[in-house]
């Protein structure tokens, strides 16, 4: 008899389990992560193996495809040497290595597996489906008209299967009498089950592992709810998931084999060696797939590298003549994004750019005006405390006018008719889905609701002017200030010293500073959240740069920054400002409303605006001639992709990205780095005891691996890891899309994001190279405190590559990689290739 698994054993079992899979957040804040996050602790090739025996998922290009890479010299003979020398040094240490987890990663089977398997069932089919139809109920956020009970999932489940007859329809005829026996808590309910089912306790991580991939979309996104606060939510849904693997099951086990369960043991042992002689006849196109791969990147590295040192003589041949001071220093977010419009910026003006995370260094839980929901604004790394309410109470000159009142009266206005129409179309939606209310609706607005529908098709951008102008003419939007008062005077003051010090102003600065957050815009999109500011929690950023502002604006803040050594003139003002990367066009925040400018303010944010419009048709105009074009011309302009809800692709995204450069804008400014490069400000020398670089190491580089990761597992994979085409998309409870009526959470990017139609990719999938300026022991001492971030190095989910100017000669670049075992190798001139003649070795790989 199968020994009874204790609870204790069981929990610790489901945590296990489920350490592969990576938390899933919802649409709303739809923020990039890496799916294999919990192989991170693994070398990167050794991680494509795991994921293919779990989620029979690509981890490389197909040969083929590095074949052609190589023959375009995308990849060169001198990369592959280099890849294949570094494999041979990794392969060396692996040898000696061992791999004390290799059993939570062994192959098994489930009862289910060996039914579907030996009789022609398809029981993992059909419990997938009560699962998804179960999961997607009691999740939903808005779209169900009827709400399942929300005290846990199992127990809402258990409170509601029972009127559910699927499964008599579907062959099991005892199911109702399992259900009286399932006990009320989930984990006796698991446990009772297993036991059931003689699953023994070495067998038990990865029997549930079994279950967990399954459906890996729906289980990465309770990961994340288990993150939540839902801490059961995972054994709830193993134990709904074999009760029904139990009922589905019973019948032919007992007709078949007389109720012994475990005659899936042996199809568990089969499918060991059946995957150990898979293993053996695609490793060696595996290991020339990593280094491929290996060489792919060390091309981009190379490249990039020579075009640094290429930027750095032309700037030392002109000479270093002095400088004039900036007219205005604008801070943007490190988006790849906000690269093209820097460059463009700089040459068109005497401007000086800088590149800090999105969010500023100002976390909060926003509450926007008319409100009842509040959003955090920041990295998901990090929990705000601090509730910043939108309003329009005092706090600008401007708001303490005589006019105040009437402002006041519109902001009430405003918000009357924003919860009158909300109410409508919520009214509208249940009538849609309601089977009596909808025959009413298409009699009483039928011809109506035609109108919108055919704007909305044929003249989107007319359609939205009309309806935004109309909308600012009647009810035209007041101006607001953040209300600061949750954040303490102490605290105001550390924040702004953190967020200077990180961006590296603490001295020389402009009249005007504006901090510019980014958003984006597109109609129909449930990955919209993905176009927006990551480090904002994928919310636009306009808030951020707000807060920021409005904070360093403030007096006393001002004061106790000079305590802290930083002086800001009193002829200093900060701006606040939002960058649509749609249509690459800027908002200017309450400028006219609450800042008092002088004449030299006014005049350089007159002309700043100037400058934005033209660098923004500079890189519209660029980024135009990248996107899909449609067949009706009228429908390309970017200011119809953003309003188009028939778009599939209103902007590239993040696509592309490939770099993360920590380093004083010095190094790339004037450089088309081709929007393919996170921009961090960093001047080590004004960073004591690295506390600076610790920061952009543990935080921004890590969002911007996790983003790289999405892309690169999006595009080699985008069935798995991906989400395939927006076409088939379907939004679930407004928290998650499936392709079709059912199926499992999509993890990644629409393939539409990545690729164009015809298969031509717009991201080159390459792991992030990370090239920081700074001395490579401060590098080792930030990475001897964070394992996570070591890791990310030692096994190859990252290039480290650092940058450091030393005595005699500051003009000379010296390139120093970090390898797996911890040591630094200097990068030699632009590469070390070797003839191409001597390439025969490559051919053995194709």
């Amino acid at each position: 008899m199968t020994k009874i698994i204790s609870a204790t054993a069981i929990q610790a079992s489901v945590l296990e389990a489920s350490q592969p899979l990576n938390c899933f957040w919802p649409l709303t804040s739809f923020i990039a992560c890496n799916s294999l996050k919990g192989f991170e602790n693994r070398p990167f090739e050794e991680a494509m193996k795991k994921a293919r025996q779990l989620f029979n998922a690509r981890g490389f290009l197909p040969l083929v495809e590095y074949r052609a890479l190589y023959e375009s010299g995308r990849i060169r003979a001198g990369d592959v040497q280099e890849a294949c020398e570094r494999s041979n040094k990794i392969a060396e240490v692996a040898a000696v290595a061992s791999d004390v987890d290799e059993h939570v990663f062994a192959p098994i089977a489930t009862l289910a597996d060996f039914l579907d398997e030996a009789h022609g069932t398809r029981i993992v089919m059909q419990t997938n489906q009560q699962l998804v139809k179960w999961c997607s109920a009691y999740f939903d956020c808005s779209q169900a008209q009827w709400s399942a009970p929300k005290d846990g999932l199992y127990k809402g489940w258990r409170q509601l299967v029972g009127f559910d007859f699927s499964l008599t329809l579907q062959g099991s005829r005892n199911w109702k009498n399992l259900l009286s026996e399932l006990p009320a808590q989930a984990d006796r309910a698991l446990e009772f089950l297993l036991a059931k089912l003689g699953v023994e306790e070495h067998e038990l991580v990865q029997y549930l592992q079994r279950h967990l991939v399954q459906l890996p979309g729906w289980a990465s996104h309770l990961k994340w709810r288990a993150t939540q606060g839902e801490s059961e939510i995972l054994t709830d849904y193993l134990a709904i998931r074999l009760f029904y693997e139990v009922s589905l099951s019973e019948p032919i086990v007992q007709s078949s084999y007389k109720g012994v369960v475990r005659p899936w043991a042996t199809l568990s042992d089969r499918r060991a060696i059946e995957l150990a002689k898979a293993d053996a006849s695609v490793s060696k196109a595996s290991d020339w797939s990593a280094i491929w791969q290996e060489g792919y990147e060390i091309n981009y590295r190379n490249r990039l590298i020579a075009d640094l040192r290429r930027s750095k003589e032309e700037r030392h041949s002109r000479g270093s003549g002095a400088e004039l001071a900036p007219a205005c220093q604008l801070v943007f977010c490190i988006d790849v994004r906000s690269e093209p419009i820097r460059r463009s910026l700089e040459t068109i003006g005497n401007y000086a750019t800088y590149g800090f995370a999105g969010f500023f260094g100002f976390a909060m839980r926003l509450q926007s005006l008319n409100s009842n929901q509040s959003i955090d604004l920041c990295p998901v790394l990090i929990s705000p405390d601090r509730l910043v309410k939108e309003s329009i109470g005092p706090g600008s000159q401007a708001l303490k006018a005589p006019g105040f009142v009437g402002l006041r009266a519109r902001a009430l206005k405003l918000a009357s008719v924003q919860a009158l129409l909300a109410s409508s179309l919520q009214l509208r939606k249940r009538l849609k889905s309601s089977l009596i209310g909808a025959f009413g609706l298409v009699e009483t607005f039928g011809l109506w609701s035609a109108l919108p529908l055919v704007g909305r098709t044929f003249w989107p951008q007319a359609f939205q002017g009309f309806f935004t102008d109309a909308k600012e003419r009647l009810f035209p939007a007041p101006c607001t200030h953040l209300d600061t008062s949750a954040f303490s005077l102490a605290e105001k003051i550390t924040l702004a010293e953190g967020c200077l010090k990180g961006i590296g102003i603490t001295d020389n600065f402009a009249k005007v500073v504006v901090f510019c957050g980014h958003k984006s815009t597109s109609a129909n999109n449930p990955y919209a959240s993905a176009l927006d500011c990551g480090a904002c929690g994928g919310n636009s950023g306009g808030y951020s740069a707000r807060l920021a502002a409005q904070i360093l604006n403030q007096p006393d803040v001002r004061s106790g920054l000079l305590a802290k050594g930083i002086v800001l003139p009193a002829g200093t003002i900060f701006v606040a400002a939002e960058h649509d990367t749609t249509d690459d066009r800027f908002q200017i925040f309450n400028v006219d409303e609450s800042l008092e400018l002088d004449s030299a303010q006014r005049e350089i944010v007159e002309q700043l605006r100037r400058d934005l419009a033209a660098a923004g048709e500079i890189v519209r105009s660029q980024r135009l001639k990248r996107l899909p074009q449609s067949a009706i011309d009228s429908f390309n302009s970017t200011g119809v992709r953003g309003v188009d809800w028939a778009q599939v692709a209103p902007e590239w995204g993040l696509a592309g990205n490939a770099a993360f450069i920590a380093a004083p804008r010095s190094l790339t400014r004037g450089l088309d780095l081709k929007g393919r490069t996170f921009l961090h400000s960093y001047e080590h020398s004004k960073d004591q005891g690295n506390a600076v670089l610790e920061i952009i190491m543990t935080a921004p580089l890590v969002v911007a691996q996790w983003i790289n990761m999405q892309y690169y597992l999006s595009t080699v994979d985008n069935d798995v890891f991906g989400s395939g085409s927006k076409v088939v998309h379907n939004v679930v409870g407004d928290f998650g899309v499936m392709r079709g009526a059912s199926g499992d959470l999509q993890l990644g990017l629409p393939r539409q994001s990545v690729m164009a139609a015809d298969g031509t990719r717009e991201h080159e999938p390459m792991r992030l190279l990370a090239l920081i300026q700074a001395p490579r022991e401060a590098i080792d001492q930030v990475l001897a405190k964070h394992q996570s971030l070591a890791d990310l190095v030692k096994n190859r989910w990252l290039r480290l590559v650092a940058l450091e100017t030393g005595a005699p000669d500051r003009d000379v670049l010296k390139f120093y990689q970090a390898d797996a075992q911890g040591d630094w190798r200097e990068i030699q001139g632009e590469a070390c290739f070797f003839d191409e003649s001597e390439a025969s070795a490559c051919e053995l790989m194709v």
